[in-house]
């Protein structure tokens, strides 16, 4: 299980914290404190595990999108960023290619329907 030795990612969002209602006693201060430490115990593994999962199968959706990991099972964690940010880059930079060609492209076409109407005129 090493998702739980990993820091977490700073970039997610906190778990939401739960606060004590008001009118009920506070933790240590009764004997069914014990109880209440543990059912927050509880919800607070619960909602880590949520999260730890959401967070791996965010992983795995990435992973699947790159070209050449989808069929690498156990790829890192850093791989898949580090490769998702290398396809990102390679299509940003086809994208400004496409649109380079596509410009020449329309300059040509104008050329030749001007071509073309001058050669109707005469």
């Amino acid at each position: 299980q090493q998702e739980e030795d990993e820091p977490l990612n700073t970039l997610e969002p906190a778990p939401a914290i739960t606060l004590p209602e008001p009118g009920l006693p506070k933790a240590g201060s009764s004997p069914g404190s014990d109880s209440e430490d543990v059912a927050k115990r509880k919800n607070h593994n619960y909602l880590e595990r949520k999260r730890r999962n959401d967070l791996r199968s965010r992983f795995l959706a990435l992973r699947d999108q790159v070209p050449g990991l989808a069929s690498c099972p156990k790829t890192p964690k850093v791989v898949i960023l580090s490769k998702s940010s290398e396809y990102l880059q390679s299509l940003i930079s086809a994208e400004r290619r496409m649109a380079a060609e596509k410009r020449q492209l329309r300059l040509r076409q104008t050329q030749l329907l001007k071509r073309i109407a001058h050669l109707k005129g005469h």
